[in-house]
């Protein structure tokens, strides 16, 4: 007995006790278990997104084993998001509405991360945003009326219904309207497509003259209204057209007519400030004033006065508009933005620049 129990212990000891493996074939070794994983969380609003570095090649310890350039193409995924964009403030009714700043994610803050990737791996981290600023801010609104540059008046025949009602919409169209430091507005632009589902109406009553559309007929006085007052405001002008024959309602040679897909007017405001359109179209009289902070700077041009008299109108069919020269007095490129003046904003990361559209 003695003996079998020592034969079985030799036994044990030569073969060991463990549970028999199967051999390994050769260059292969024993499986690992697998490495932590190495992920890479941001957060915000209550939303989550996440990676694991080891895809872009990080060993977990050294931080140049990542591939970056790999790591901002997810990052860039990130960053479309949660971009929000900077909002201006313009007026609705003449009552100004704030802005709203916007925001892009810090994509340098999250580059200074990952040189210690070590301590921000398996750990949310709230994005790190760069704040966007708009052009507009409400605060340049609220001082945006304190200086008048440039000012005009034309008249009409209040008793032309039609002709009277589009000189009122046109005008209403481009009334509070904000241009910025360096934007070219556009006439075309601001008033839209003349048609009837718009509230423009057929005006077969027009001054002597003038070019009409047929239904919208009236607002090249709107436009000559305003060109008067940007001319004489020191803006740049950019596009103007004449008409064809002389109009009653400017002096010779200070008309702008327009034409939907056709001729437009259109300015530049070059000034160091933003400037202001405020008009009034009632009783006949359409006035057209351009304001601009404290600060703007302007050179005002000498501009002749309009006639004092109602113009001379005539009837002409609506659907034979009258004839138009597509030529320009003026027609000039837009200075270039580095070019323009600032006086606000310098330092500051800025969205691009467009229209504030507003109403009266």
């Amino acid at each position: 007995m003695k003996r079998a129990v020592m034969i079985t212990v030799v036994l044990l000891l030569v073969y060991g006790c463990g549970i028999a493996q199967e051999p390994l074939k050769s260059g292969q070794s024993h499986p690992k278990a697998a490495p932590t994983p190495q992920m890479f969380i941001l957060e915000t609003d209550g939303q989550r997104w996440s990676v694991d570095l080891r895809r872009f090649g990080y060993d977990g310890i050294d931080p140049t084993t990542l591939n970056r350039g790999e790591f901002h193409k997810w990052l860039k995924q990130v960053e479309e998001r949660v971009y929000q964009a900077p909002r201006n403030a313009c007026f609705v009714d003449r009552t100004i509405q704030p802005h709203r700043n916007g925001r892009k994610l810090d994509q340098q803050k999250i580059d200074d991360w990952l040189d210690n990737i070590h301590e921000y791996v398996n750990r949310p981290q709230p994005i790190p945003y760069r704040t966007l600023f708009p052009s507009i801010t409400t605060e340049i609104l609220e001082q945006i009326k304190e200086k008048r540059i440039g000012r005009y008046s034309t008249l009409y025949n209040p008793n032309h219904a039609n002709r009277s009602h589009n000189i009122w919409l046109s005008a209403k169209a481009i009334d509070y309207h904000v241009v910025d430091v360096g934007e070219v507005f556009s006439f075309n632009q601001a008033v839209g497509p003349r048609t009837e589902a718009r509230g423009f109406k057929p005006a077969p009553i027009i001054v002597r003259g003038e070019y009409t559309e047929g239904i919208g007929g009236g607002i090249c006085q709107t436009s000559s209204t305003l060109f008067n007052a940007v001319d004489q405001a020191g803006l740049r002008i950019i596009q103007r057209v004449s008409h064809s024959k002389e109009v009653t309602y400017v002096p010779i040679g200070r008309d702008a007519t327009v034409s939907w897909g056709g001729p437009d007017f259109r300015f530049q405001n070059q000034l160091n400030q933003p400037v202001l359109i405020v008009t009034n179209a009632r009783y006949g009289r359409l006035t057209v004033s351009i304001y601009g902070p404290e600060e703007i700077r302007n050179k005002p041009h000498p501009v002749p006065e309009a006639p004092r008299q109602v113009p001379e109108s005539e009837k002409v069919p609506p659907t034979q508009p009258q004839p138009l020269e597509k030529k320009s007095e003026y027609e000039e490129s837009p200075i270039p933005p580095a070019q323009l003046p600032r006086s606000y904003g310098e330092g500051a990361e800025s969205s691009s620049r467009g229209n504030a559209t507003v109403a009266d």
